[in-house]
């Protein structure tokens, strides 16, 4: 530009060229805490808003949705997370930290709820992906700035489930008698867990969460990523297209029949509940026509309600009917049909109750029992409550636990625990463990596969899970 060029400027001129203009940023309290803390102990920490639950991540002194003070509230966020954006930058300067090319990636570590910018290495510019698993790597050196994380890599592909049971010595049940003494004692830990899916229920919707499942075309997607995930059975509440439980023969059986198709390995448990308001025989006639591998079969008549936990104050309640006579005929019907019948005992009454009906002898062995917690109507998960339960039932029986809402992932991990097996899925829990929504039961799926592995337990697979269970072959 010259003066010529521009009409006004004529007193002004043009110096062509760069200027340097060193500076000096000041982090602050949170943030020097933050650098520090990375440089000396190797930890990455967040702050999170005790008002919203939002973990900040780089942390900050003031939640932006609340305007909390949240400077002094730190957690540890890990140091694994996930791409959740990026980009390859492609010139070079000296202020940058790398040599083009190189990729700078947003970071939303496992435990903060707002990603951050790093570098990321370790790969080739075309295998970066969003929601690539990430794991931070440390300067060996200090630098007493962010580069103290030197950058990110992505994280070491673990072996799937069913790359590990393909590589272990399959579980054989050995033939020593029963004792019941063995029950109190302890738990055989190397027999595999069989972990379960519950899919939708008779009442969880998609205004509850987005990932339930209406059509047979959904239950069957959902069912196999929950098999992948580490799931031998899936149990079943069959939808209407606009969500409404049904004891449609034909309905049942098309989701029946798409599971199948899908992954015809996978045990398929159907309901015998159905939802509110079905006859006895709409309950069991649909389970009669379609014969699945197993079928959930309720013990005792209960309130079943929903319920506000926090005031008290009651939305929808109903009387769940099941009377002796119902627990006896739709036992042997299934029994006669080749249907293996899951006990679903919401309480000790209705362990009781099976216990007397069972003295006529046609439940085949092993009994397959559901400790079910945290219905409005049944009994809230208690630790006493679970190991009594446990110890009423046959010597030879197998035994599995799910929890409503909260109690659920603190049942099921007493269970692994005990030798039992565990049931998750959006039947029973929306949530995942952090209070976040789940992406669909196979999500949940994953966390009891992280138990079992915590606790050394091997995940059965489908055909291990029939030998357990005594399911026929179909």
């Amino acid at each position: 530009m010259t003066t010529k060029q521009k009409k006004g400027f004529e007193d002004s001129y043009v110096v062509e060229g760069k200027m340097a203009l060193p500076y000096t940023y000041f982090a602050g309290s949170v943030g020097s805490k933050f650098i520090t803390t990375i440089r000396d102990e190797k930890k990455i920490m967040g702050v999170k808003c005790p008002t919203c639950n939002v973990v900040y991540l780089p942390p900050r002194q003031v939640c932006d949705k609340d305007f909390t003070d949240i400077r002094d509230n730190w957690v540890d966020v890990g140091t694994s997370g996930m791409v959740t954006n990026f980009t390859v930058v492609r010139y070079d300067d000296k202020h940058l930290p790398r040599k083009a090319p190189f990729v700078l990636a947003l970071i939303k570590l496992d435990g903060a709820d707002t990603p951050f910018m790093h570098i990321l290495e370790e790969c080739k510019l075309e295998d970066v992906k969003i929601g690539m698993k990430v794991d931070a790597v440390f300067a060996k050196e200090t630098t007493n700035t962010i580069l103290d994380i030197d950058h990110f890599k992505p994280a070491a592909e673990k072996a799937s489930v069913h790359e590990r049971n393909a590589g272990r010595v399959k579980w054989v049940a050995d033939n020593e008698p029963a004792v019941q003494g063995k029950k109190g004692g302890k738990p055989d830990m190397s027999k595999p867990v069989i972990i379960a899916a519950a899919l939708t229920g008779a009442a969880t919707m998609r205004n509850q969460n987005p990932s339930v499942p209406y059509t047979p075309a959904e239950f069957a997607t959902e069912a196999y990523k929950c098999w992948k995930a580490g799931a031998a059975m899936v149990h079943v509440h069959a939808r209407e297209d606009n969500g409404m439980p049904t004891h449609d023969h034909d309905r049942i059986r098309a989701t029946y029949n798409a599971i199948k198709d899908k992954c015809p390995e996978l045990i398929v448990n159907l309901s015998s509940a159905v939802g509110m308001g079905k006859t006895a025989e709409q309950r069991i006639s649909q389970i009669i026509a379609v014969k699945p591998d197993m079928a959930s079969l309720n013990t005792n008549t209960m309130n079943f309600s929903i319920v506000d936990r926090k005031t008290g104050k009651i939305f929808i309640e109903y009387v769940f009917e099941n009377t002796f006579t119902m627990l006896q005929e739709f036992g042997k019907a299934m029994e006669e049909n080749g249907v293996k019948p899951e006990i679903e005992c919401y309480d000790m009454g209705g362990l009781d109750n099976t216990l007397l009906i069972a003295k006529q002898g046609f439940f085949s062995e092993p009994m397959n029992f559901n400790f079910v917690w945290g219905v409005a109507g049944g009994q809230a998960f208690r630790t006493d409550a679970f190991v009594a339960m446990m110890n009423a039932i046959p010597a030879n029986a197998n035994f599995t636990t799910c929890g409503v809402g909260t109690d659920q992932f603190p049942c099921i991990m007493q269970s692994c625990l005990l030798g039992g097996h565990m049931r998750v899925g959006l039947e029973d829990n929306i949530k995942m463990p952090n209070g976040e929504l789940a992406k669909g039961s196979y999500e949940q799926v994953e966390v009891a596969v992280n138990i079992a592995d915590c606790l050394g337990r091997p995940i059965a697979t489908t055909d291990e899970a029939r030998a357990i269970m005594g399911l026929r072959k179909k």
